[in-house]
């Protein structure tokens, strides 16, 4: 384009010069117009030249969509699961991603609390009883928890609980149940340290909201002295094998709430007069609706004065049918012990120097005992079952009245369940003990749990 404007201009001098020199019109006429001829030729020649270079760059251009831009092809079930899989992953990694932020509560502690209550009958004598017989309300516990991650290496929680004392006008004043810090970080073991519940059997280390009845088993009182707390240490570790297997050991000052000996003014021990565990625990699936839980505990206090021995074996059968969304399922729980204790006792009750060992002898009692329940789970609020709790009472056997030598408690318990945080339970026990008196007993309880209240019983 810039060629035909150039030629113009030249044109058009030409016939400028043309004109004033008085030339022949007829000659620069003929010359004019074949050089008009020519850029016209040259100019549809560069036309030409635009257009097919046009055209290829849009040929590329069409070539280059053509192979950037897939092609839409037919959907299938499977490109359609595929496209799912892929959406769930991205949203995953993103909620993780989110997740895994640091917050600004991150180092707060948890905080839960539970509220137990009771109405209670008994109509047997009050020195077969905790309480007078008759009937009576009681605050059976009103407990507050504490949680909270030290750091990433060790975790720790509180538990605080108020239980009204009956000799003391049923005054409760908070006292320390529970401390203990545990380790996060290690693989496959885990180590506690401070005052806990003890895991001997199944029931010891679960506080008394938590139970599956209103009531611990008797045997588990008179043997253990009601939950296994100790102060101490201990090591709990999974066996990292294709099977599960948990060993758990631990040394403390004693477990449960009865000194294991009967000092005047308890001391500081020596390594025999500590109370040491051993525990092993096991499971196993047959099919898809029926589980076994196998173990064997072991309390020792070694020394050859106070000796205590202590054993327990533990079982417990699951039936829980798939298609149920486990709500209806069936528990059943064994505790078999032998137990074993050395005291000391005085000879003449008139004697009050109690540092003088002559005074003093030493005995021991045997004695077998243990439970069994069966609790049936109708639907998420009814359960209900019954139970049985045989045992001997660690008593001189002259101390029998009557040829009857067990404490036995036969128990029937039904239980709803409002939700997660809140049940009604009823109990009703019949007990015949081995002095030869007996007595009928019925519990209504009452129960609520609000907060971070992580150490429930959760229906073992």
């Amino acid at each position: 384009m810039r060629e035909l404007q150039a030629g113009v201009l030249v044109l058009g001098l030409a016939i400028s010069i043309s004109l004033r020199a008085g030339e022949d019109m007829g000659a620069q006429f003929r010359i004019l117009q074949e050089q008009f001829e020519r850029l016209s030729t040259k100019v549809d020649s560069q036309q030409k030249t635009i257009e097919d270079q046009k055209r290829k760059i849009d040929e590329q251009q069409k070539l280059i969509t053509n192979v950037t831009t897939p092609r839409s092809m037919p959907s299938s079930p499977a490109a359609e699961l595929l496209r799912r899989i892929e959406k769930a992953e991205d949203q995953s990694a993103h909620a993780i991603k989110i997740a895994s932020r640091k917050k600004p509560n991150d180092s707060n502690m948890s905080i839960g609390a539970a509220v137990d209550t009771a109405f209670r009958y008994f109509d047997g004598d009050r020195g077969d009883a905790e309480r007078p017989a008759g009937n009576d309300f009681s605050v059976r516990g009103a407990e507050l928890v504490f949680y909270a991650d030290v750091d990433k290496f060790f975790k720790t929680y509180l538990v605080l609980n108020a239980v009204p004392d009956p000799e003391d006008n049923d005054e409760a004043i908070p006292a320390l149940e529970e401390a203990a810090i545990y380790t996060t970080s290690l693989s496959h073991v885990q180590v506690k340290g401070g005052r806990f519940f003890v895991p001997f059997g199944r029931l010891s280390p679960i506080h008394e909201h938590d139970l599956p009845f209103v009531t611990r088993p008797r045997s588990l009182e008179n043997y253990v002295g009601g939950e296994s707390g100790g102060d101490g240490v201990q090591v709990q570790a999974l066996i990292p094998i294709d099977h599960f297997l948990q060993i758990t050991a631990g040394v403390f000052n004693k477990v449960g709430s009865e000194f294991p000996f009967d000092n005047p003014v308890p001391t500081r021990r020596n390594g025999a007069e500590l109370t040491y565990m051993l525990k092993a625990l096991t499971s196993f699936n047959i099919g898809d609706a029926h589980s076994f839980e196998w173990g064997a505990t072991s309390v020792q206090v070694p020394d050859h004065l106070i000796r205590r021995n202590l054993n327990n074996m533990e079982f417990t059968y699951r039936w829980h049918p798939t298609g149920t969304d486990l709500r209806e399922r069936l528990v059943w729980g064994t505790e078999v012990m032998r137990n074993e204790k050395r005291t000391r006792f005085l000879s003449n009750p008139d004697e009050v120097e109690l540092g003088n060992d002559s005074v003093f002898k030493r005995r021991s009692f045997t004695g077998w005992g243990g439970y069994s329940y069966l609790e049936y789970f109708y639907n998420k609020h009814w359960s209900f079952g019954p139970r049985v709790d045989i045992f001997q009472p660690v008593v001189p056997e002259e101390a029998f009245a009557t040829k009857r030598t067990y404490d036995q408690t036969y128990s029937l318990f039904a239980t709803y369940t409002f939700s997660e945080f809140s049940r009604l339970r009823a109990e009703v026990s019949r007990h015949e003990f081995s002095n030869g008196s007996s007595a009928n007993e019925f519990y209504l309880q009452w129960t609520v749990f609000w907060g971070a209240h992580t150490h429930s019983f959760d229906q073992r």
